[in-house]
């Protein structure tokens, strides 16, 4: 089977037609399980990587969302989004309904193949919007840096088409799923908390994925003299932090949700806490 769906998807790609096909429930989850493997194996073996060299070349950065919580992330993501931006971008696309009334079969047979493909590049204009970069460069290089949902509008619209709109939908929240939250989970628990212990200080600094509204969220320092001897830090973000310590948007990073500890007892200047964390964060 896995033979037959990818060989459709191609041809469909190549020229969409609006077929349906016949499937049980049973195959049906079968069919979504063998587009949803093949697009995380493009995604994770071609597209990020290319999207890693260009964020080093012009910088990538994409909207704060450090301090979201899991419901935050969870309902936009897999309920919100997929419902909405099916209805948007792929509901119109089978010969049905009012359709079948104000345009014959060869005219929609005709035009049905453009219609798929600027529904596809409209969804995938719609998420340059994901990045605050506006310079020329990252204009230019915009189709390839959408290239990922520009190969998911063409697999929810031939999902759409050969199945139903809610199987489509259906896909779309499980991409989410595993691409917004399952895997980030994942990579997140195999991750180690960055710990230093040295003559001068000891520090530990711990990741976290979703913000915890339960939690207290805290920045405490012990600093005189120009020097920095404890650091409790509690449910902040690295830029945060830099901003806080330094002078705002002096310095730029990531918006990495942390914990972190410091101790020195002779005490660190500044200057040696940014270095410290130049070693496990990209800061500029």
């Amino acid at each position: 089977m896995i033979k037959t769906v990818l060989q459709d998807l191609f041809n469909f790609i190549k020229k969409p037609d609006d077929q349906q096909i016949k499937l049980s429930f049973k195959n049906k989850l079968l069919y979504i399980f063998i587009l949803l493997i093949f697009e995380l194996v493009v995604t994770y073996l071609f597209i990020i990587p290319v999207l890693e060299w260009i964020d080093g070349l012009v910088g990538l950065d994409t909207a704060d969302t450090s301090y979201d919580t899991f419901v935050q992330v969870f309902i936009p993501a897999v309920i919100f989004a997929p419902l909405v931006e099916e209805l948007i971008f792929r509901h119109l696309l089978r010969y049905q309904g009012i359709k079948t009334k104000v345009v014959s079969v060869n005219r929609w047979r005709k035009i049905f193949p453009y219609l798929v493909y600027s529904s596809s590049i409209c969804f995938g204009l719609i998420h340059i919007s994901n990045y605050a970069n506006s310079s020329i460069i990252f204009l230019f290089l915009s189709p390839i840096i959408i290239i990922s949902q520009l190969i998911g509008g063409m697999i929810l619209a031939f999902i759409r088409v050969r199945l139903t709109f809610l199987w489509g939908v259906l896909y779309h929240a499980f991409w989410n799923l595993w691409v917004v939250i399952a895997i980030p989970t994942a990579e997140h628990l195999l991750l180690e908390p960055y710990v230093e212990n040295t003559a001068s200080y000891t520090i530990k600094i711990e990741e976290q994925l979703f913000f915890d509204d339960t939690e207290e969220q805290s920045i405490m320092a012990d600093s005189t003299g120009g020097k920095i001897y404890s650091l409790n830090i509690k449910q902040y973000s690295v830029q945060h932090v830099l901003d806080t310590l330094y002078t705002k948007n002096k310095y730029c990073t990531g918006d990495i949700l942390i914990n972190l500890s410091l101790k020195s007892k002779n005490g660190i200047k500044k200057d040696k806490l940014l270095n410290i964390l130049q070693k496990e964060y990209d800061i500029e």
